[in-house]
C-alpha cells in the first residue's frame, strides 16, 4: 500500500492505482482546477488502512475541508460504494449515503465510482465510449473477433484489452491509460466525462 504524502492542499482526491492518478492529474489540468492534492491509496483493499493513516497525518484536521474518492466499481457498483462507506466510517470520517452525494461538515466526502450510473466496470469503460460507434471501435470489433475465432479464447479483461487496442493506433502505442490522457490521446471533452466533471467541479 502506498502511504500518504504530506497534507499539501484543502481538497484530497484520493484514486485507485497509477492509472486513476495520472488521468485525474490530466482531467484537472484540463478544467483548469487548483487546490487538489491527487493521493494514490493503492488497491481495492488498501483504503482502509490508506485513510486510517491519512486522518493522523500532520495537519488534516486543520487543514483538509473536502475529500473526493474515486474507485472502479468492477462486477458491482453497489459492493463497491459499500466498500467505500465501510473504509470511511472506520476511519471515522462523513459517509455519504449514496455515489456523488456529498457530505455536510468538514472534512465533506464525496464518493464517485467508475463508469457511474451504477454500472458495472472502471475507468477504462468510459474510456472506451469515447470512441463507441466509430470506424476505429468497429476495427476494433473486427480485430477482437477474429482473435476469439481464431484461439477459442475471449479477452479475459475485454474493457483493459479495448482500450489497449485503441492505444495500438496512436504514435506512443505503449503507454498506459492514464498517461495517455496526458498526450491527449482521450477526448476529455466527450459527454461521457460528464459525471467527472461535476464531481471534480464540486470539490
Amino acid at each position: 500500500m502506498p502511504e500518504p504524502n504530506t497534507i499539501e492542499s484543502r481538497i484530497q482526491l484520493l484514486v485507485e492505482g497509477n492509472d486513476q492518478r495520472n488521468f485525474f492529474e490530466a482531467f484537472i489540468d484540463h478544467l483548469s482546477l487548483a487546490d487538489i492534492q491527487i493521493q494514490n491509496f493503492g488497491g481495492v483493499t488498501d483504503l482502509r488502512p490508506f485513510l486510517s493513516i491519512l486522518v493522523k497525518r500532520s495537519g488534516f484536521r486543520e487543514t483538509v475541508n473536502s475529500i473526493g474518492i474515486v474507485r472502479d466499481a468492477e462486477t458491482s457498483a453497489q459492493a463497491a460504494f459499500q466498500s467505500v462507506q465501510s473504509s470511511l466510517r472506520s476511519a471515522g470520517l462523513p459517509v455519504p449515503n449514496r455515489p456523488e452525494g456529498r457530505t455536510g461538515g468538514s472534512p465533506a466526502v464525496t464518493v464517485l465510482i467508475l463508469p457511474g450510473d451504477h454500472r458495472e466496470g472502471m475507468l477504462e469503460t468510459l474510456l472506451n465510449e469515447t470512441f463507441a460507434d466509430t470506424p476505429v471501435d468497429d476495427c476494433i470489433n473486427d480485430f477482437f473477433g477474429c482473435v476469439e475465432a481464431a484461439s477459442g479464447v475471449p479477452p479475459q479483461r475485454p474493457h483493459k484489452a479495448r482500450a489497449q487496442a485503441y492505444l495500438a493506433t496512436k504514435p506512443e502505442p505503449h503507454l498506459s491509460v492514464g498517461v495517455a490522457a496526458k498526450r491527449d490521446y482521450w477526448d476529455l471533452n466527450h459527454p461521457v466525462f460528464s459525471r467527472v466533471r461535476q464531481f471534480l467541479r464540486a470539490l
